[in-house]
């Protein structure tokens, strides 16, 4: 069902023009965003807590606690015994299978929670409303494509990484006999790491949009169609997700300024108040986020189209005029 309230045709909306359709297209789809973000946060909030309640409290308290506080790692080697290390191993064993269990859940949630925001999003932008059939017959051909392609961004991220490390290997090696090259050298990888980091981030996120909202679109083919996109708006795409981050961290430090002055309470209730005020604020800012990548999408395939279009009817027209 068209929605007549949206213009069909429109050049490039830019940056701000993203943004206030990000607030509309949240508007218009909050009926089925509102169950998406509810159930991505109670599943979140139950793994955190889940980490505590579950963790052995022998681990800390009969192992590592004395490391702390004696920090006389020979002493208490010597007055430990078999009885309290085998159990001590148990709990590393236990905690390490909770971490990764919980991992695994973590990462199952976010990917349906940013499938199922970024193709509803992507419907309702386009003024079309879902029905909950629809909607789940959209994430159940999305997700596999979803999930192939971030394998290979983790392959190209670990790439950009070796790249990384050969350079820094580089400049050890030309250190001895050339040292002004190997200080350059150093410097410009220094100075350029936070901006391949936000570069990565970016990528991650449009290439995951695109394995979601584009047929036939997955792993690399996805991340080469996101750098086409993106080509020549790399700095918008990348002013979002640094939006993103400082939000995230402003949340982050305010639950931790929380946790850590506030005596009110016992120790595990604010652990417990920072879990559930964390996860909402982060939810809520994903939710945006996975909106405006939505229609940065859009945004940028219409105008990639329509250049295009345009070099298509070029050579046509200069031989009618010709």
């Amino acid at each position: 069902m068209k929605n007549k309230s949206i213009p069909q045709s429109r050049s490039s909306i830019g940056f701000f023009g993203i943004i206030r359709e990000s607030y509309k297209t949240t508007s218009r789809n909050r009926k089925l965003l509102f169950p998406i973000l509810l159930l991505a946060f109670l599943s979140y909030s139950q793994l955190e807590l889940a980490q505590i309640y579950l963790r052995p409290p022998r681990l800390f308290e009969d192992y590592l606690l004395p490391l702390t506080i004696n920090h006389n790692i020979d002493r208490f080697s010597r007055n430990i015994d078999s009885v309290t290390y085998n159990g001590a191993f148990k709990d590393i064993i236990n905690v390490l299978l909770d971490r990764h269990f919980t991992l695994a859940l973590s990462l199952i949630v976010k990917l349906f929670f940013f499938v199922a925001t970024v193709s509803s999003s992507s419907e309702a932008y386009n003024g079309k409303v879902l029905g909950l059939k629809d909607f789940l017959l959209k994430i159940k051909r999305s997700w596999k494509k979803a999930l192939i392609t971030s394998f290979s961004l983790i392959l190209t991220t670990f790439g950009i990484i070796c790249i990384y490390m050969a350079s820094y290997g580089i400049t050890n090696f030309l250190e001895i006999n050339f040292p002004l090259p190997s200080f350059v050298l150093e410097r410009a990888i220094t100075f350029s790491t936070p901006a391949c980091y936000f570069f990565v981030l970016t990528l991650w996120m449009v290439s995951m949009t695109v394995s979601v909202l584009e047929e036939g679109c997955r792993g690399f083919k996805a991340i080469e169609r996101a750098t086409q996109l993106m080509n020549g708006k790399w700095l918008q795409a990348i002013l979002f997700m640094t939006l993103f981050l400082i939000a995230e961290g402003f949340v982050y430090h305010m639950a931790y300024f929380h946790l850590r002055y506030n005596h009110s309470r016992s120790r595990r209730l604010d652990i417990i108040i920072r879990i559930y005020i964390s996860n909402g604020a982060d939810c809520l800012l994903k939710v945006n986020m996975y909106v405006m990548f939505a229609i940065f999408y859009h945004d940028r395939k219409k105008s990639v189209n329509e250049k295009k279009a345009k070099g298509l009817h070029l050579p046509t027209t200069t031989q009618e005029v010709s």
